[in-house]
This record gives C-alpha cells, sequence and structure tokens, in this order.
C-alpha cells in the first residue's frame, strides 16, 4: 500500500542547490582553466553543499523496465533486448560495465518492471510489478502502480546511502521509453514536439501535450513506465539528501522531467552526460541543463554517465588540493 506521506516528505526535503558553495567549487579548480571542470565544481559543489566536492564513493544503478507502448506482442524470452543488455551487464562483456570497472565504480541492476523478468540476470535487484500498458491507448500506469514505483525508487536511494554515497549515476534498460519520452516532452513543452516524424511519434507529442499543467504523479501515471518512476524516485531521494545524480539517455531524462515537476529545485542537483538523442537534447534545455559531453553516447544504459566520474575525480583532486 502506498503512503503519500513518504513522497511529501522527501519531496518537500528538497533545498536549492547552494550557490555559495557551488562558486567555492568552481574557485578551486577555476586555476586549471578548463570550463567543463569548471561546471562540473559548480553543479556538484552546489548539490553537496560543499566547496570540496567528494566522488570517491559512487554507484551506478541501471534501471529496466519496458513500456507497453513498446511490446512486441510476442514472448522473447531470454532474447529479448532488455534481457540481452541486462546480461551483457552482468557478465561485463558491455561497455557500461567495462566503463564501470575502470573507474572502480559498482553497478546495481534494478528490474523495475522488464517484460521478460524470470529471465533477468541473478544480479538484478527485483522491484517489479510490471511493464506498464500502452500509453497510446489508455494510461501507462495507474496511480498507485506510480506512486510505488517512485516509493521503491526512494527506497533503493535510502538503501545505497548507508554506507555513505558522494554521487550517483543512473541509466536505464527498456523499450518504449523513446514513446514514453516524446509524451512527457509534450506534456513540459504544453505543445506537440515537432521534428520527429514518425506518426507515433506526432501521437504520443500530442497525448501529452493535452495533459499540459498536470502534477508529476499524473504525468507518471498517464505516459511513464516502470523505470520512470524509479529512476524518478532515485532521483527525489538523492536530491534530498545533498546527492548529484549523473543523467545519462533520455528515458533518464524523461525521469528527471518528472521529478522536475514534482520538486522544480532538483534540477539544481542533476548533471548531464552528455546531448543525447532523439528527445534528450530538447528535455536537457527544457531543464536548463548543459551537457559535459556535446555528443550523443551509447542509447542512455549508462555508459555516458559512468564516463563523466572520471572527470569528477579531477574536480574532486583539484578542489582538495585548492
Amino acid at each position: 500500500m502506498s503512503d503519500p506521506r513518504v513522497l511529501r516528505h522527501v519531496i518537500d526535503s528538497i533545498t536549492p542547490a547552494s550557490a555559495a558553495h557551488a562558486e567555492g567549487a568552481r574557485l578551486h579548480v577555476a586555476a586549471a582553466g578548463t570550463p567543463v571542470l569548471e561546471r562540473l565544481a559548480i553543479t556538484v559543489g552546489g548539490a553537496q553543499h560543499s566547496a570540496r566536492i567528494r566522488s570517491e564513493r559512487r554507484t551506478i544503478v541501471v534501471v529496466c523496465g519496458d513500456h507497453g507502448v513498446g511490446d512486441p506482442g510476442i514472448a522473447l524470452g531470454a532474447a529479448h533486448p532488455t534481457i540481452v543488455a541486462a546480461h551483457a551487464i552482468a557478465d561485463g562483456s558491455a561497455a557500461l560495465a567495462q566503463v564501470a570497472r575502470a573507474s572502480r565504480t559498482p553497478i546495481v541492476v534494478v528490474d523495475a518492471g522488464a517484460q521478460e523478468a524470470a529471465a533477468m540476470p541473478a544480479m538484478a535487484v527485483s522491484l517489479g510489478r510490471g511493464p506498464s500498458r500502452n500509453l497510446l491507448r489508455e494510461p501507462a500506469m495507474t496511480i498507485i502502480d506510480a506512486a510505488l514505483g517512485l516509493e521503491a525508487g526512494i527506497a533503493l536511494a535510502i538503501s545505497l546511502t548507508e554506507g555513505g554515497l558522494d554521487v550517483l549515476a543512473i541509466g536505464a534498460l527498456g523499450v518504449g521509453a523513446d514513446v514514453a519520452s516524446l509524451a512527457l516532452l509534450g506534456a513540459a513543452l504544453g505543445a506537440p514536439p515537432t521534428g520527429f516524424s514518425d506518426e507515433v511519434a506526432e501521437l504520443a507529442g500530442a497525448r501529452g501535450a493535452e495533459l499540459a499543467g498536470a502534477g508529476g504523479l499524473e504525468l507518471l501515471a498517464a505516459f511513464g513506465g516502470p523505470d520512470t518512476a524509479v529512476l524518478a524516485g532515485l532521483i527525489l531521494a538523492a536530491a534530498s539528501t545533498n546527492i548529484p545524480v549523473v543523467i545519462d539517455g533520455y528515458a533518464t531524462g524523461a525521469a528527471a522531467l518528472i521529478a522536475a515537476t514534482l520538486a522544480p529545485d532538483v534540477t539544481g542537483y542533476l548533471v548531464a552526460a552528455h546531448a543525447g538523442t532523439f528527445t534528450q537534447p530538447r528535455i536537457l534545455a527544457h531543464l536548463g541543463l548543459t551537457p559535459v559531453f556535446e555528443v550523443g553516447l551509447g542509447h542512455g544504459e549508462g555508459t555516458g554517465a559512468a564516463m563523466v566520474l572520471p572527470l569528477l575525480d579531477q574536480v574532486a583532486a583539484l578542489a582538495a588540493r585548492g
């Protein structure tokens, strides 16, 4: 049973990122003459409310969840794209696993609602209530399922912080997340997004625009998926405890839109890893975020976010000497 007090407590605990600490962190690294490091110092210093930023304790969380709008209509078992990608992370062959290994960063894989849950790797943390429904025909989730997904993300974030956490990086896997991001972008913009030419994109963007101005929970239930809910909960809980969150592609961007609708101050805790593909550039522009890398990196499963972590180590080292 969902308890609205949990979500309200977390949202009420989110304060604006500290402008004073952001400037202090920037000054610590300014002598290096590297704008990208200065931007990172500003965001992370403000989020951590400390001029001497920390990056040593970090985790990458990859949330898997399929959307009904992308349901192939047949059981694919272990051949399902989400399952294949999750196993590549688990067995170390995925690019994300290799980047994370190089930066000595643990990966947590979460099953928030994979279509073929029985085929998920054994390492996956199961938080799922199944994939969402087809958002083009009906609400993707019930309000209760959306709230439970948020609370699951909050609970996961709390468990990750128990041993101390300086930075959280997030990625996502799941079919149909592109369509969900279009609908949520349409809701954020208040108009169907332009430049996406196929019929499904136009319909999703138009459906999103119809709910412009709705609350975050309503938008999440209407258009999000189980991954969107858990990711948004992770973002909210991290921000409430002054932990910056590095987002990756459009699925994490869609979750950031939900989190920012629920708690506008959350944007001060977000680091955009890269410009991304598909809807991500428009999502970042709406959120007022400047990406670390001005190119798209992968499909948002977390590789781009993981590539930011060594840069944060450089910022932390400069801040420690400054």
